[in-house]
């Protein structure tokens, strides 16, 4: 299975997770079946009007599951419409999260699991944007 996972920087599988899927500039693929892994960029990160509802990873990528701390409802029901399965992080690095992964300690993200304490869609989104 291919996963992504919006990263900080480039450390490999210790890439440090970034705390908001949308906003991520670069995301790490794994391919949980080879163990190989590719650092690809936010597509739409610079599209003017995409903020919270960007579908940041590429059809071409052939992701099966995303793994993020936090995500908008926007990006949330991109990914479902999809079928690109949405996982709640545990842990702060794209190793840690793996390892949980492979022991299916991972929790889907329910739609309702929003950015929470963050602004609502009232304030202009997600509250990662000012």
């Amino acid at each position: 299975m291919k996963i992504a996972f919006p990263v900080k920087e480039d450390k490999g599988l210790d890439s440090p997770l970034d705390d908001h899927f949308g906003v991520a500039k670069h995301f790490l693929v794994v391919d949980t079946d080879t163990n190989e892994y590719h650092l690809t960029e936010n597509k739409k990160l610079t599209a003017e009007g995409s903020k919270c509802k960007t579908g940041a990873v590429g059809a071409e990528e052939s992701v099966e599951a995303v793994v993020t701390k936090c995500i908008g409802d926007g990006s949330q029901k991109a990914l479902a419409s999809a079928d690109i399965k949405v996982l709640q992080a545990q842990k702060d690095t794209v190793n840690e999260n793996l390892e949980l992964i492979n022991k299916d300690e991972l929790k889907l993200f329910h739609i309702f699991d929003i950015c929470r304490n963050k602004k609502n869609k009232k304030e202009s989104g997600c509250g990662h944007h000012g």
